[in-house]
């Protein structure tokens, strides 16, 4: 049974609006991001605030306010995907949404869905409303002007004869099936005459058409009726634009309607009596969405990012002259545009952020930006912990070890993110303008508390000092102490005692805080000779003399030189050393020549043993630390490595022993480490490690557990302590420009990390031996030329390094080709010899379509597959091979050193050759194929073992899944490679992505927006044994681009293909495993709830981990589940159960089958009331298994720390 839970919800921006939901005078605004409903407040100095964010059991389509006679604010009206509504209000009280009526369901199974966008209405008088969610049919419903007619109603929540609530929906049939765009036409407030409904829509031959209907509402039987009769209707249809889109009413008095197209943007008055239209020239575009400045202007957005301010220009107070368009500048492509106030817009995007901008007279400016990194359109993941293969076996997204890497949004707004599990840091004040901050301390002048008021910065050549008071004003000092500050600081800290140390480059000092006085001073005895490390703790400061000498002194003997000493040979030159903060008698110390650990004995400074870090010359260490970082384990040693590695040990001081090494890569250049000091609960005091780099990382304690949490700022170059009386646990922050003071919330949540492209990625595919991307893009731009503005689409193969997402090589396909998948895997040099690892290059295999252009492209000729190779040192990509195929190569993948392409309707498994002379060239042989009913949209293979051959499931476009061997040769009797069927999904099933998760199972997901678990029965016989068993059926509500495993096996390199080829010797293969233990679930030894399987990323942005649940606890969480979806209630009101429900065109279900829905029990069992949770036990029956109400929330802790 399988586990669904989001660790990314959605961030793309379907639509948005403004209204007084909060008060009267509290204008929110609404953000709908696909089944989520997000409130936020608005002013000019602060810009969006987010107050709430709230599920709705549904897919939002339709948004609107309806502010009813009785109410001071203004209610919410949504509708779904599933053609339900509902409204809703704000609770002052609670701080959540209100559900005023529960919803009414509006779906009609004889009809299809609007061609185009759901819309709603409502006329200018607030008497109607209309919806448009099927073709040929439009809904109305009245807004109740009186008490005389009730209302069907599912809940009580208001009185169903309040004036303003929703009345009785009528289905209204019309003529016009295909309607671009509609809008009631303006009138004034208190006008009683009829409505009047403008239509643009188009006829059989696609020409654009537009007419003027009457609503005619009659109450006089005993069912109100309505219908839509034609008032008025455009003779001379020739004057629209065969590109027009949107229809935008003018105000009263001046009436009438803009229409936007794509050559021209037209004005009639309201009786289509009068057209007037000019043509935008040059400007000519595709329109997205407008928003109403005030009754003469109005902000519109193009396709391509652009935003235009649009005005009016009229002759009296009540005609139109003419109209003007300026452009204003550039921003996201919008999906919706809102004028909040005073100049400040939100542009809602789906393909890009959303963002807040502000007009100004020369343009506009970005004021703030919401992350968006919707649509997913592929995504890879990468394991930052290389060498701690333990902590990624357990797929937990939560430590912070595993990045996935998307292909996010669109066209111009393309681009790839890193998206991670982390914490977020919060800027508190800037303390002053300062650049290139080498290192800072924290101290207190006093020493009397814990508190800090002395913040002492390092530069190149000097030391700056800073004091600050308890309101936070802050001083720079001329003089502090007898620090030296014309040298650069090296080491500065408090001691016991009431003095204060500092080392600088030429020797160290202590100082008397209470005296001020100088009571220990020393210097090499060599002039010239230079301080390169220093370390300290209560009792013992150690000090490097020019790499190679170590001097240790005791903080309370006030003798002339150190109590101890010693010169290293020339070979172990010393890059940092560490002490004890417990055991004063051993110290650590790295050689990075050697790239190795030595433990010193303090006293004679003897070497008690010594701790390998890699290859000497490649493994080179840096500075290292040692912390308590676990409140009941070892000290942690952390080593900071050149090359952007973190290696860590657990020491055992009783031992004198390091064990446990992980590996640990956070960036590709050194990182600079810095303990932070945190008290807990029960006094004891342990260590948060911050980890600066491109990508700032915080690595605390959690659970038992070492995590590693992305810091959402890359600015952070340094970083101290400072835990002042005004700002109790900040840190001081110094980037490369600047001195702040900030705050870190250790809560968890995804950080995101951009590298824009600007251009639609396409697909990505990670190598890791060579630490770099290959992608494919594709680039829009739209042309001007003589006859009429066209677009072009161009496409390139592009590699990019894995840390900093910087763009290393770029190649451009051909006219008129476009890249659709992209696989990479390692190749060993071609005569086997070793070499070095950065010098192997790489294979990255694309495919492409060929678009057809006035049928020039030959039937035989729609596509190619394309090897590239690339290497690490000369960063380049460099085409080897090509091949041309018969079909759109839309899927691709590697493994076993074969390629398997997926093309229309055939799936072909190549072998790939290499060359052994002149220049690599690698020869694509096709070895088999095996035919597919329509297109094989995506592929998932497993390698070959010894127990079986290698296994391919395809996912097609239209007839779900099947499973397909490729057997070699030595195993078909010599007849050469085959494939062979051995299990298929008989539905009907639009694919979108299919993954193996584990051994026998695999996970689909449809286009419909829904994802079902499928196993093969090794134990079935005969058809039974063709056919895929349904685990689990769930309906997500996304649709699905990509599902990726979170154990995979690497990819074989071509030399190594004949050897595995010849291990799958078997047409079939079978597993058996051993009879399980059984455990209660009072148990504590019974495992983990859920077993991680997969990460799903979809259009929405949103990104789900997929587990398995432990055999224990299936029935007691889908007992909860049960329980938990009648009491965890959305707006509306709407059932859980039939919102998860699988769902298509042809086959629909009550209720989602063995799927447990990780957002809905999580929020049950970490919200609900104890009472509540006391009635699920023993509805559920649990409570006789002795089930407790702390155990039930101990679930939900541990099932909320799986991400």
């Amino acid at each position: 049974m399988s586990y669904i839970v989001p660790i990314h919800r959605p961030s793309g921006a379907r639509l948005a609006l403004k209204l007084n939901l909060l008060g009267q005078q509290s204008e929110a605004l609404v953000v709908a991001k696909a089944n989520r409903l997000e409130i936020y407040t608005f002013s000019p100095e602060s810009g969006l605030i987010l107050l709430h964010s709230r599920a709705v059991y549904g897919y939002v389509i339709v948004l609107e306010a309806i502010c009813p006679k009785n109410s001071a604010v203004d209610h919410l009206f949504v509708g779904t995907d599933r053609h339900q509504y509902f409204t809703c209000s704000w609770d002052a009280q609670s701080n959540d949404l209100k559900t005023e009526q529960s919803y009414v369901d509006q779906a009609d199974r004889t009809a299809s869905d609007t061609r185009n966008n759901d819309r709603v209405h409502i006329d200018p008088t607030r008497r109607f409303m209309t919806l448009e969610l099927l073709d040929g049919i439009i809904t109305v419903i009245p807004l109740v002007q009186s008490t005389t007619k009730k209302l069907r109603r599912d809940s009580s929540a208001t009185s169903p004869d309040v004036p303003g609530t929703l009345g009785e929906p009528i289905a209204v049939r019309v003529e016009e099936i295909a309607i671009r765009a509609s809008t009631f036409a303006d009138t004034e407030e208190d006008d009683q005459d009829n409505p009047s409904l403008a239509l643009l829509w188009e006829d059989n031959q696609n020409e654009p058409q537009l007419k003027v209907l009457e609503l005619k509402y009659s109450t006089a039987g005993e069912q109100p009726l309505a219908e839509l009769q034609t008032k008025f209707e455009l003779r001379d249809a020739d004057q629209l634009d065969r590109g027009v889109s949107h229809i935008i009413p003018v105000s009263h008095p001046y009436g009438g309607f803009l229409i936007l197209g794509e050559r021209s943007i037209a004005y009639t008055n309201s009786e289509l009596s009068q057209f007037y239209t000019q043509p935008l020239g040059e400007s000519a575009t595709a329109w997205a969405c407008w928003t109403k400045v005030d009754d003469l202007r109005w902000l519109i957005a193009d396709d391509y990012g652009d935003l235009y301010f649009l005005m009016l220009l009229t002759k009296d107070r009540a005609s139109v002259k003419n109209w003007k368009l300026d452009r204003l500048g550039h921003a996201s492509k919008a999906s919706c545009l809102i004028y909040l106030d005073e100049g400040l817009v939100f542009v809602g995007s789906h393909s890009g952020d959303s963002q807040v901008l502000r007009i100004h007279e020369g343009g506009i400016d970005v004021v703030q930006t919401l992350s968006n990194i919707a649509p997913i359109l592929d995504v890879q993941l990468m394991d930052l912990g290389r060498g701690a293969e333990s902590a990624m076996q357990s797929g937990e997204f939560s430590t912070g070890q595993a990045r996935l890497v998307t292909c996010s949004g669109a066209w111009q707004d393309g681009s790839i993110r890193s998206v991670r599990s982390g914490v977020g840091m919060e800027e508190i004040g800037e303390i002053a303008e300062i650049p290139l901050i080498a290192d800072m301390w924290a101290l207190s002048s006093t020493n009397r508390s814990d508190q800090h008021d002395v913040l002492v910065t390092s530069f190149a050549t000097e030391t700056r000092v800073f004091k600050f008071d308890a309101d936070a004003a802050v001083e720079e000092v001329e003089e502090f102490y007898s620090f030296e500050l014309a040298e650069p600081t090296l080491l500065a800290t408090n001691l016991p005692d009431q003095k204060i140390l500092q080392v600088h480059n030429s020797g160290m000092c202590i100082a008397d805080l209470d005296s001020g006085m100088t009571v220990f001073q020393w210097k090499p005895s060599t002039s010239t000779a230079q301080i390169t490390g220093a370390a300290a703790n209560g009792a013992r400061v150690l000090v490097i003399e020019d790499g190679r000498t170590i001097h240790v002194f005791h903080t309370s003997d006030r003798t002339d030189g150190p109590t101890a000493s010693k010169t290293f040979e020339a070979g172990s030159q010393i890059s940092g050393v560490a002490i004890s903060q417990t055991n004063s008698n051993i110290c650590i110390v790295s050689y990075w020549q050697s790239a190795s650990l030595a433990l010193l004995d303090l006293h004679s400074l003897e070497i008690l043993s010594q701790e390998s870090l890699g290859t000497p010359g490649i493994d080179v260490p840096r500075t290292i630390l040692l912390a308590q970082i676990l409140p009941d384990g070892a000290p942690t040693l952390f080593v900071s490595m050149a090359d952007g590695t973190v290696i860590t040990f657990q020491f055992d001081a009783a031992n004198l022993a390091f064990s446990s090494m992980t590996r640990i890569q956070l960036g590709s250049e050194p990182v600079f480490l810095k303990a932070l000091p945190r008290a807990t609960e029960n006094g004891q005091t342990l260590i948060n490690m911050f980890a600066s780099c491109e990508q700032p990382s915080l690595i605390y304690a959690s659970d038992g557990r070492i995590l590693y949490s992305a810091i959402n700022s890359e600015q952070a170059a340094r970083v101290c302590p400072f835990n002042s009386e005004a700002y109790p646990g900040a840190i001081a922050v110094a980037s490369a420009d600047d001195l702040k003071l900030a705050l870190i919330d250790t809560t968890r949540t995804t950080q995101i990390q951009t590298l824009h492209i600007g251009e639609t990625v396409r697909c990505l595919a990670y190598q890791s031996e060579l630490k770099m991307f290959g992608m494919g893009t594709i680039k829009r731009t739209l042309e001007q030329d003589a006859e009429q503005p066209h677009e072009e689409l161009h496409s390139f193969v592009k590699i990019a390094d894995e840390i900093t997402f910087k763009d290393l090589d770029t190649f451009a396909l051909d006219e008129g080709e476009l890249v659709e998948c992209i696989a990479a895997f390692p190749q060993q040099s071609k005569d086997d010899d070793p070499v070095e690892a950065e010098d192997h290059d790489s294979i990255f295999v694309v495919g492409t379509s060929i678009m057809p252009e006035n049928g020039a492209v030959s039937k035989e000729d729609r596509g190619r597959i394309l090897v590239f190779t690339a290497n690490s040192k000369r960063q380049k990509l460099k085409l080897v091979s090509q091949v041309k195929t018969r079909g759109a190569c839309r899927s691709i993948a590697v493994s076993d050193g074969l390629v398997i392409a997926g093309l229309v309707k055939v799936v072909a498994v190549f072998s790939m050759a290499l060359s052994n002379y002149g220049e690599p060239s690698y020869a694509l042989t096709r070895l088999t194929t095996y035919r597919t009913s329509t297109n094989p949209i995506s592929l998932s293979v497993q390698p070959a073992t010894e127990d079986r051959p290698m296994t391919i499931a395809v996912g097609d476009l239209m007839k779900s899944v099947s499973i397909v061997n490729v057997l070699p040769p030595d195993s078909t009797d010599g007849n050469g490679w085959e494939t062979e069927e051995v299990a298929r999904h008989f539905a009907t099933l639009w694919t979108s992505a299919v993954a193996n998760v584990a051994e026998r199972e695999w996970a689909l997901a449809d286009v419909e927006g829904n994802i079902a678990m499928l196993r093969q029965n090794p134990d079935a016989y005969g058809d039974e044994a063709r056919r895929l068993e349904v685990t689990g059926e769930l309906r997500l509500g996304e649709v699905v681009n990509k599902i990726v495993p979170i154990i995979s096996s690497q990819s074989t390199s071509v030399a190594q293909t004949s050897e595995i080829a010849n291990k799958g010797k078997g047409r079939t293969g079978s597993t058996t495993t051993a009879p399980k233990r059984q455990f209660s679930l009072k148990s504590e030894d019974a495992g983990p709830l859920i077993r991680p399987q997969a990460f799903i990323a979809t259009v929405e942005g949103s990104i789900y981990l997929l587990g398995a649940i432990n055999p224990t606890y299936v029935d007691a969480l889908l007992r909860i589940q049960s329980c938990l979806s009648t009491r965890v209630l959305a707006p509306g009101y709407m059932p859980w159960a039939k919102y998860r429900a699988w769902n298509t065109e042809v086959r629909e279900v009550d209720e989602p089958f063995r799927f447990v829905d990780g957002e809905m029990v999580e929020s049950g069992l970490l919200n609900l009331p104890d009472n509540t949770l006391n009635d699920v036990l023993r509805e559920s029956g649990l409570n006789e298994q002795g089930l407790t109400i702390e155990k039930l929330k101990s679930w939900g802790e541990d099932l909320r720390r799986l991400y």
